[in-house]
């Protein structure tokens, strides 16, 4: 069997008998009248967190539910470099956990200046967590292999500091994923770079990235 390439978190999507995407879409943008026939995650984003009531997130991920290419809670999270306010972003972020708690959903994570208060929910979180665009150095990497963390790279290792190559060469190989984000990237480039700083052969990276896609999602 080909084993394709696993690009675990895209806003520009390629389906190929290459590569598997996971579509990542912002909850408020699901057609919920179609079917979405590849793999997707889908939530509400912290940018967007002031412009919906509980209520409204409650409705609409209960909706998407029944759409089985729905595999993820993804992404939310934290940010405090951006306007919405930081309190809401928690109160979205704290049901859209409950939500994968109940659905046993993994949660995709957007973090930016707040792993201190993420740090917390990641030690209460009773389903898997995947830290989406990683490019923390060592130290904080530790605390979250620690916790039980994913780590999902993305475009940061075509142009890797020496810092997060030292994070990236102590992250269980078993909990590793790639992903392009919003990035004009190919993934396979991605890839080829982070076979050259664990020091895997490709292939041997792709059988254990889809091994994990495989273990965590299916």
């Amino acid at each position: 069997m080909k084993i394709p390439f696993i690009d675990i978190h895209t806003h520009h999507p390629v389906n190929s008998e290459e590569i598997i995407s996971v579509h990542s879409l912002f909850l408020q943008d699901v057609d919920l009248q179609n079917d979405i026939n590849t793999p997707f995650s889908a939530a509400i984003h912290p940018w967007h967190a002031t412009k919906f009531a509980p209520e409204q997130v409650s409705e609409m991920l209960n909706n998407l539910i029944k759409q089985p290419e729905f595999i993820a809670i993804g992404e939310t999270g934290l940010d405090k470099l951006c306007n919405a306010d930081y309190q809401h972003q928690k109160n979205l972020f704290e049901l859209q956990l409950e939500f994968a708690v109940f659905y046993r959903k993994p949660v995709i994570i957007h973090a930016v200046r707040s792993w201190n208060e993420l740090t917390w929910y990641l030690k209460q979180a009773k389903v898997p967590i995947i830290l989406h665009g990683y490019s923390a150095g060592k130290e904080l990497t530790k605390q979250l292999i620690d916790l039980g963390c994913y780590f999902s790279l993305g475009k940061s290792v075509l142009q890797i500091t020496p810092s997060h190559r030292e994070a990236i060469q102590i992250i269980p190989l078993n909990t590793l994923f790639l992903e392009t984000d919003d990035s004009s990237a190919n993934i396979m480039e991605i890839y080829f770079e982070v076979s050259k700083i664990t020091g895997l052969q490709l292939d041997e990276l792709k059988i254990q990235i889809h091994k994990n896609f495989k273990s965590l999602f299916f």
